[in-house]
């Protein structure tokens, strides 16, 4: 196996869904409007009418545990609108947190340290006591010094939706090739990428 396969982002976890849709609606006082429900009743009571549910899933399962949620058509199109009216509007976006195992290149890692708000950075492999394993004094400092742009090292990030949106735009053409081969097409992946990160960029959206 070559460096190059070796270069990846792998998704491990993924939370925040279900409060977010809630607290996005508190400040118009729209809860009542939510038709996206979890099965124990966390998000919102499931509305009963004539025997049917109005809480209609959008596509989604999502499950926690032993819940489900189910996300309406309502709550997605309202994200949308807040979503492409800016981040202030989108706030809540920010509860949207999703963590990954990301091998890169120092190359790309010294650029993705541009972005500080809305990442976590959990850990990473430390080239001390894994290459310079038994160096010491002047012979570590050198291998340190020394170490290639292309050196491949492991981290775990954590991402909120909202700066992974802001990345999606701000580096989606790079002409870095690792932007647009390995980070974009895994942002374009993850739940709900179309319609709260990728959705393209309008101006005097109503909400």
């Amino acid at each position: 196996m070559n460096k190059e396969q070796n270069i990846y982002i792998r998704t491990l976890e993924l939370a925040g869904i279900a409060s977010t849709l809630k607290a996005m609606r508190l400040p118009m006082k729209s809860e009542s409007r939510s038709d996206s429900c979890l099965e124990d009743g966390f998000l919102c009571p499931s509305v009963v009418f004539e025997g049917k549910s109005t809480c209609y899933p959008y596509g989604y399962k999502i499950f926690y545990e032993k819940s489900k949620l189910l996300i309406g058509e309502k709550d997605i199109y309202f994200s949308e609108r807040l979503v492409l009216n800016g981040d202030d509007h989108a706030k809540a976006m920010r509860g949207i947190i999703v963590w990954a195992e990301m091998n890169l290149p120092r190359y790309i890692w010294q650029e993705m340290d541009t972005y500080t708000v809305g990442v976590i950075p959990l850990s990473s492999e430390s080239t001390m006591h894994c290459e310079a394993k038994g160096l010491k004094g002047e012979e570590l400092v050198k291998f340190k010094e020394n170490l290639p742009e292309g050196h491949v090292q492991k981290r775990i990030r954590a991402f909120s939706y909202q700066t992974l949106r802001r990345i999606y735009f701000q580096r989606r053409t790079h002409r870095l090739p690792i932007w647009q081969e390995i980070v974009i097409p895994w942002i374009k992946s993850l739940p709900l990428s179309e319609e709260l990160i990728t959705i393209k960029k309008e101006l005097d959206v109503n909400v």
